[in-house]
């Protein structure tokens, strides 16, 4: 099975965007210009702004970690969201209980196979 160069983007974290990693880079960007502008300003050293400047790393890699996190779990938590909405706001007959079920299997199906990693 060859996957589409879109489902490779999308499951690999490297590359994963949305709006937020979007914007985080654009402060990624303005922030690094804004250091190095106070760095030359204030005469830091190599190593200081290298010091400085893998914090600011850090914490980018670690906020794009958890946006890519957050968009893989999205579609389970709906999922889980609606099976307890109807498990606690309906009371079904043993004949419902069954439909219900495929009802949600064939609605999530989809979702679930595009969780997958290939």
């Amino acid at each position: 099975m060859k996957t589409t160069e879109k489902q490779k983007l999308s499951n690999n974290p490297l590359y994963f965007s949305n709006s937020k990693t979007e914007a985080l880079e654009e402060a990624l960007r303005i922030f690094i210009e804004a250091f190095d502008e106070y760095a030359s300003k204030n005469e830091l050293t190599e190593e200081q702004i290298s010091s400085f400047k893998q914090l600011i790393i850090d914490s980018y890699v670690e906020k794009r970690a958890v946006y890519f996190i957050e968009s893989k779990l999205y579609n389970f938590n709906d999922y889980i969201n609606k099976s307890f909405h109807f498990a606690l706001k309906h009371s079904f007959s043993n004949e419902d209980k069954e439909s219900i079920t495929k009802l949600f299997y064939y609605n999530n199906k989809h979702r679930l196979i595009s969780n997958e990693q290939y």
